[in-house]
């Protein structure tokens, strides 16, 4: 089969999210057809690319990381949806829990040698799978990002949330909600990763506006049991905590259970993906809110895109795909909205 060359623009850089009360939503780079909400919010992205069918069987490879994260589980939902309403072949690639970006740069090469016709790529490392991506470029096959945006290599469109808006949302959130005034543990990502860089700085924009909070950096590297071990010592050196922000959800469920090991229900909890446990946390009132992430919508979005440009169309560049704050008052409304 024939590649076209990637003649698409680069996806560069994040753009501005207007806040719509608990929703954020926008205009993916003015194009008219880019979701203009979250899910949650009555816009539906997933009909506004597809589905759509290929003008050939095309087969697509999905390098898919943090296969034991329930966000990835549900994006990889949404590819695999979305393959076979297109009627293209989709393979998963996965990446071992401990593996790193050397090994998925590997995986992108394998891919390269196999000929797919194009790629939707997860990563761990927005600069480590640079050299990935320029292989996929100099074969001709076109590599979609979703989640997290690459710092190099050409990309046909990228797919994610609004990270900077969305934390942003949830530090203000918690500003609110302490009047301003407490000690607050920010739980990071992986500061290597853009998505991680991008939950930490949105954060910060709404939290470092207050002069009476003070924020405890921790990077707890998007695991449950860091965000346990980081907790238990926060709390022995800093018992006025007052509230905790994670950059993603088993942190969040990790800082509760040190919480409640020690007998503590006096801290707020903040996380970001809203994953089933997460939610119904929030639901029983033991996390305050998590950011919910449309992780479907992602992977759906992505095979839509990939098929049109594989197709000959004109994609766009950048598509958000929603975000929104989840609490105790909506939380039942979000599970039954999601399936869950």
């Amino acid at each position: 089969m024939i590649h076209r060359p990637l003649t698409r623009r680069r996806a560069a850089a994040l753009f501005g999210t207007a806040s719509l009360g608990l929703m954020l939503g926008a205009p993916a780079l003015a194009q008219d057809a880019t979701p203009g909400a979250s899910p949650a919010a009555g816009g539906d992205p997933m009909t506004m690319y597809g589905p759509v069918q290929g003008n050939e069987a095309y087969r697509l490879a999905f390098m898919q990381v943090f296969p034991d994260n329930p966000f990835w589980q549900a994006l990889r939902e949404g590819v695999e949806a979305r393959a076979a309403e297109n009627g293209v072949t989709v393979d998963v690639i996965s990446l071992p829990t401990n593996a790193g970006v050397s090994d998925q740069v590997a995986q992108m090469e394998d891919a390269v040698t196999q000929g797919y016709d194009g790629i939707i790529l997860g990563t761990i490392d927005a600069a480590g799978i640079v050299p990935g991506i320029e292989a996929a470029n100099a074969a001709g096959i076109p590599v979609l990002a979703v989640d997290t945006a690459p710092a190099g290599g050409e990309l046909v469109s990228l797919v994610q949330t609004d990270n900077i808006a969305a934390s942003r949302l949830a530090g203000e959130f918690i500003v609110e909600q302490l009047g301003s005034q407490g000690k607050v543990l920010n739980l990071q990502g992986d500061l290597a990763n853009q998505t991680g860089q991008a939950r930490n700085d949105g954060f910060h924009e709404a939290v470092d506006a207050a002069a009476g909070i003070q924020v405890i950096d921790q990077s707890a590297h998007w695991r449950q049991e860091e965000g346990l071990s980081i907790t238990e010592n926060i709390l022995t050196s800093d018992p006025d905590l007052a509230a905790i922000f994670a950059a993603n959800d088993p942190p969040a469920l990790g800082a509760l259970q040190a919480l409640k090991s020690a007998g503590r229900d006096d801290v707020l909890i903040v996380g970001f993906d809203a994953i089933p446990d997460a939610v119904e946390a929030v639901k029983n009132g033991e996390i305050t809110a998590t950011i919910a992430q449309f992780p479907r919508v992602m992977g759906t979005v992505g095979v839509d895109l990939l098929v049109r440009h594989l197709n000959g169309e004109e994609v766009p560049a950048l598509v958000d795909s929603g975000a929104m704050l989840v609490t105790q008052e909506n939380a039942e409304q979000f599970q039954q909205e999601q399936g869950g």
